[in-house]
């Protein structure tokens, strides 16, 4: 007997919020929408390539003053 196994995986869309302030004092908020696959991807990993983004955006040296990560969803 054969069985055929479903792919249940399924990626989600997750709204990002994070605010930085550069080395010259630079205070910046920027958002927007990021995909991700739960039991793949962990909000850790989520946040480094939210994270990678900003650094290409505004340059390496910065820090973050805030950030939220949530479904994307009402």
């Amino acid at each position: 007997m054969t069985t055929q196994t479903e792919d249940t995986t399924t990626a989600l869309t997750y709204h990002w919020i994070a605010t930085i302030q550069t080395a010259r004092g630079q205070i910046a908020t920027d958002d927007g929408p990021v995909t991700a696959v739960p039991g793949v991807h962990t909000h850790t990993t989520t946040y480094q390539n939210i994270q990678a983004y900003l650094q290409e955006k505004y340059g390496s040296n910065f820090v973050v003053l805030f950030f939220s990560l949530t479904p994307d969803q009402l």
